[in-house]
C-alpha cells in the first residue's frame, strides 16, 4: 500500500507549470506574464483516491513559482501532501526551434492515522523539441528525484517523456512515460479539451505502472482555470 501511494503521491504533485493537464512531463513553458494556471484534478485507482490543486503563476516574465495541495484517501491510509515547485525558462520552444528550462520542487507528505512524515524533492532538466510545427511536440525531462521518510530513503534518477499533440486549437491528446520512486516506470494517456479559449480546460486521463495494470490503473478527471492579474 505504501509503495502504491508514494506513486499516486508523485503523479499528482509533480513540478507544474507543464504542458497543461493531464501531462504530468514539464514542458519549456510558462504561463504568460501576470497570469496563473490553476488546476483541480481527482486520481482514482483501485484502492485510493487522491484530491489535487496546483496554482503555478508568472511574476518574472521566464518564470513560474507553484503551490501543489493534495489528499489521498484510502485503506486507513489517508494522507495530505502539499509542494512548492519554481520553473525558469531559459528559451521557449517555437514551432521549428527547440526550448529548454530547468524545475525544482520539493513536497510533503503525512499519513493521519500515524502522523508519519515524507518528503521528496525533485530537480530536473526540461526540454520541448517541435515534431510538425507546434501541433505536435516532443517534451523530455531527465533530473534527480529523492524520497525520504522513517523507514526508507531513496535516490533515483527521473526520467519522463511526453509525446503531445493539439488537433485544433481546442482538443489535445498525449501518450506519456516517466519513472518515480525506486525507478518504477509508469504511463499514462490523455486528452483535454478547452472549453472557453485562454480560460477553461477539462482533462482526463488513465495509465498505470508497467507490468502491473491490474494493481495500480488510475483514472484522472480535471479541470483548468487560466485568471490574470
Amino acid at each position: 500500500m505504501k509503495v502504491i501511494l508514494l506513486l499516486i503521491g508523485l503523479m499528482g504533485l509533480m513540478p507544474n507549470g507543464y504542458a497543461g493537464r493531464p501531462i504530468e512531463t514539464d514542458d519549456a513553458s510558462v504561463t504568460a506574464l501576470r497570469t496563473c494556471q490553476l488546476d483541480f484534478w481527482t486520481e482514482t485507482s483501485l484502492e485510493v483516491r487522491q484530491d489535487n490543486f496546483n496554482g503555478g503563476c508568472n511574476f518574472l516574465g521566464n518564470g513560474e513559482f507553484s503551490l501543489g495541495l493534495g489528499a489521498v484517501h484510502g485503506n486507513q491510509e489517508d494522507q495530505t501532501l502539499s509542494s512548492l515547485g519554481y520553473k525558469h525558462i531559459f528559451k521557449h520552444f517555437t514551432d521549428s526551434t527547440a526550448g529548454y528550462g530547468l524545475a525544482a520542487s520539493r513536497e510533503w507528505g503525512r499519513l493521519k492515522s500515524t502522523n508519519e512524515s515524507s518528503q521528496e524533492t525533485l530537480l530536473t532538466t526540461i526540454a520541448s523539441v517541435p515534431l510538425s510545427s507546434e501541433d505536435s511536440l516532443l517534451h523530455l525531462n531527465l533530473g534527480y528525484l529523492q524520497y525520504r521518510d522513517q523507514t526508507q530513503h531513496d535516490n533515483s534518477i527521473f526520467k519522463a517523456a511526453a509525446l503531445d499533440y493539439s488537433l485544433n486549437e481546442r482538443i489535445g491528446f498525449s501518450v506519456e512515460t516517466y519513472s518515480g520512486v525506486e525507478d518504477a516506470l509508469s504511463w499514462r494517456i490523455g486528452a483535454r479539451y478547452t472549453l472557453i479559449p485562454d480560460f477553461l480546460q477539462i482533462d482526463a486521463s488513465y495509465g498505470s505502472d508497467y507490468g502491473t495494470f491490474q494493481n495500480a490503473r488510475a483514472f484522472t478527471l480535471g479541470f483548468g482555470i487560466t485568471p490574470g492579474f
